[in-house]
């Protein structure tokens, strides 16, 4: 789990410049709007939505949403291109450095995870719970 929400964290960042959690909730209440905020951000509600106000084309830093703001000449395509001939590297290091070092760390905690995954047993929720 932990594994496949750094390998989405890296993906979401490469392509969209937010972590998974922020790409997937600003926007979406009050309480989130304002983190996909500047050149080279684009959240899901962006993407959905941006298209759909007055201006045809994405609406880059210093705007709210809802509001017309400043518009720009670049589109949603053209942002998420350009985050990933920025990024493309980091993100492929980091997509291979990912799952190796999982591996790497399952077999020097294989003991621990072992004991640890006996003792849940032995309490009885080993069904609910595993290491």
């Amino acid at each position: 789990m932990a594994e496949a929400i750094l390998l989405a964290n890296v993906g979401t960042n490469a392509a969209f410049g937010l972590s998974a959690y922020d790409f997937i909730s600003d926007g979406w209440t009050t309480a989130t709007q304002g983190k996909a905020y500047g050149a080279g951000q684009l959240s899901l509600h962006e993407l959905i939505y941006s298209n759909k106000t007055t201006s045809p084309k994405l609406t880059m830093g210093g705007t709210s949403y809802g509001g017309v703001g400043a518009a720009s000449l670049v589109t949603n395509t053209e942002v998420i291109t350009s985050n990933l001939q920025a990024n493309w590297m980091p993100a492929l290091i980091q997509s291979v450095a990912i799952p190796i070092g999982f591996r790497i760390g399952k077999r020097v905690l294989r003991k621990p995870i072992t004991m640890g995954n006996k003792a849940l047993k032995a309490a009885g929720i080993r069904s609910m719970v595993k290491i």
